[in-house]
């Protein structure tokens, strides 16, 4: 088997590689650069270099909806395209067959183990100080929660990759079973192509599904499993060009006579242009919430600023200050770097606010609060509207709180 296998040029295969292998970078990089990283000890998530924290959940949300959004737009049309052409799993369930052929169960394992302490070190490094923990770990200390923490992920990993492998595919994976709810006849699959008359011109030889690492009979109409992987269709074409007959393997988009097969290169650019009214709307808002993203991204507040009135410490009437009112001014700085903050009370008369102090110096995801008196130096009855305004000394950034003082 593994002769035949050999003889097939996997030219699909290479460009797959390549997406996988960028992803898999990227999933590497990515804590460490600060691209996507969870900051469990500062309850704050790093986005492309910026860092977001609670008072941005609506933020990430929006964003989060944007990715699965697209997820799912490529599956309904695609199939598990996800699976095939990105998810780090697959990539390692195709090496872990080569490995056992070149190094054996043993070599396979060992690889495993290695390749999975490191992917260990990486998880670690998406929700603490990776570097920092890298750091003890060179000064010959060896903390035990974080230790514990990548021997359990060793464990799963190593696993995964030498024993599951497929099976967490085809069982546990939630984006497989979303896949097979969310497919229809629409959805791309493989598919038998005959000759006019319907002529079949299989050979039967079965080579398509030998080179299947999901096991899936592309001849078969059961291709939930299949990740578009497009190995078999390079298999059929090493057979079919043999016998000098038309590929007879393909990967088609649709059912009947608006079928649109992916792999007729004399055809390419028209098939494109017959997807263009299934990929319009998908793509349409795609951009359209990238687009919103972006621009709530960009406009996210950089400090927070909330006022509530201290009912325990109101001032009593009859006293000196009668009227008076005690307020919390809380202030948290959002952004990326300490800055130092100034606090205005705009509004009110002359004389009748008293802040506790008027600057707070703040670093990223600090907050503090200030206690604002409200002192009316003349009874004048009715509501006084007024704002505490906060502004940022080194970036300019304010924010604004609107309230209201009663004289009774």
């Amino acid at each position: 088997m593994q002769s035949r296998l050999r003889k097939v040029q996997t030219v699909i295969r290479r460009y797959r590689r390549i997406s996988q292998l960028l992803v898999l970078s990227l999933l590497i990089l990515s804590p460490f650069l600060h691209i996507f990283r969870f900051d469990i000890p500062t309850t704050s998530v790093y986005l492309f270099g910026a860092r977001l924290w609670l008072k941005h959940a609506f933020v990430f949300t929006l964003l989060m909806v944007l990715v699965i959004y697209v997820i799912i737009a490529a599956s309904l049309l695609f199939g598990r395209v996800f699976c095939g052409w990105v998810c780090p799993q697959n990539l390692f369930n195709e090496l872990g067959r080569q490995w056992d052929s070149k190094f054996g169960r043993t070599g396979t394992i060992a690889l495993s183990v290695i390749i999975s302490l490191f992917g260990g070190f990486v998880v670690y490094s998406y929700f603490f100080n990776g570097a920092e923990l890298f750091r003890r770990y060179a000064a010959g200390q060896v903390p035990t929660g974080p230790t514990l923490f990548i021997l359990f992920f060793t464990l799963f990993f190593t696993t995964a990759m030498a024993w599951w492998r497929t099976s967490i595919c085809r069982v546990a994976c939630p984006y497989g079973h979303l896949q097979s709810i969310i497919s229809n006849n629409e959805t791309m699959h493989l598919k038998v192509i005959n000759l006019p008359q319907n002529r079949d011109i299989c050979a039967s030889c079965g080579l398509c599904a030998e080179i299947c690492h999901m096991e899936v009979d592309p001849r078969t109409t059961e291709q939930k499993h299949c990740v578009t992987c497009g190995d078999c269709l390079d298999a059929c074409a090493l057979v079919s060009d043999a016998r000098k007959v038309p590929r007879v393997l393909n990967f088609t988009i649709g059912a009947g006579e608006n079928a649109v097969a992916l792999r007729e290169r004399d055809s390419l650019r028209g098939n494109i242009r017959r997807l263009l009214p299934r990929l319009a709307l998908p793509l349409a808002l795609t951009l359209v919430l990238g687009a919103v993203s972006a621009y709530v991204m960009a406009t996210r507040a950089q400090v927070d600023l909330v006022v509530t009135k201290d009912h325990r410490q109101v001032l009593t009437a009859g006293g000196t200050q009668s009227g008076g009112a005690v307020m919390n001014v809380s202030v948290m700085n959002l952004s990326n770097r300490p800055q130092l903050f100034r606090l205005h009370v705009d509004g009110l008369p002359e004389g009748w606010a008293s802040l506790e102090r008027e600057s707070i110096a703040l670093t990223p995801g600090e907050e503090a609060k200030v206690t604002l008196r409200v002192n009316p130096t003349e009874r004048i009855k009715g509501l006084h509207k007024f704002s505490v305004r906060v502004v940022g000394e080194e970036t300019g950034v304010t924010a604004s709180f609107q309230t209201v003082h009663v004289v009774n």
